[in-house]
């Protein structure tokens, strides 16, 4: 390695370290301001009490175009709730992020957790179904942690059909949010807006075997489009669609 090469190298290791203690904090002092400042309305926060409250576990389940405002409110959750967050440069971002709300991440993939290939996707199966058995709750992004957009993989159908626990879908939205044009749509909300969250019904498994898994994940994919829609059609916003 040339000189020039090695002093390139190190600096472009010094930007990486110095961004991922710079963006968490601004991130996560942005969405504080957020969750503060936007008027909010609920829609079906029972079946998230419930989830929590009752102690049976459960998946959380939200495009990861909409992550940003779900991490204060998973985060304050009474019960512990475990992020599954994808292995790369973004993910420990949004893990950073997450830690400044004192939520609990869980590192690894949301594509099929039992394939060889997925990074991290078999221990974070094996996490997430102990923690599923032990009553908490576990949020993923069914599409993550790169698409295709709004098109859910089998990691959240396999967790949900192992523990019998059930699957809430769940979105949000605010009037004046601006969708970038990343994969995901990802959607940035202002302050001092108007919001919803809305929280769908459970999606219960009805097997183990490959073709009921293939039928309970495309019902979170369907529920999840549904309400995704749905908070964007309240608000008066040209709904993202999936790719």
């Amino acid at each position: 390695m040339t000189l020039v090469s090695s002093v390139k190298a190190t600096a472009k290791a010094a930007v990486t370290r110095l961004s991922l203690i710079v963006v968490p904090l601004l991130g996560a002092g942005y969405v504080g301001l957020v969750r503060r400042t936007v008027r909010w309305e609920w829609v079906g926060a029972e079946q998230i009490d419930r989830m929590i409250v009752q102690g049976d576990g459960g998946i959380v389940a939200f495009w990861h175009g909409r992550i940003a405002m779900m991490l204060p409110v998973i985060a304050k959750s009474t019960r512990p709730v475990h992020v599954v967050i994808s292995n790369n440069r973004d993910g420990e971002i949004v893990t950073r992020v997450l830690g400044r709300f004192g939520g609990t991440p869980l590192r690894g993939s949301t594509r099929d957790p039992r394939k060889k290939q997925d990074k991290g996707g078999a221990a974070a199966l094996r996490t997430a179904v102990q923690k599923l058995d032990a009553g908490e709750v576990v949020a993923l992004t069914p599409d993550g942690p790169r698409g295709p957009r709004m098109r859910a993989q089998a990691g959240a159908a396999v967790m949900s059909a192992m523990t019998g626990r059930p699957v809430l879908p769940f979105a949000w939205a605010t009037r004046r949010a601006r969708v970038l044009r990343s994969w995901d749509r990802f959607l940035v909300p202002w302050p001092f807006d108007r919001g919803i969250y809305v929280v769908g019904d459970p999606i219960l498994p009805q097997g183990t075997d490959e073709q009921a898994i293939e039928a309970h994940r495309l019902a979170i994919e369907t529920a999840l489009n549904e309400i995704t829609r749905r908070v964007d059609l309240h608000l008066g916003r040209d709904p993202v669609e999936p790719k």
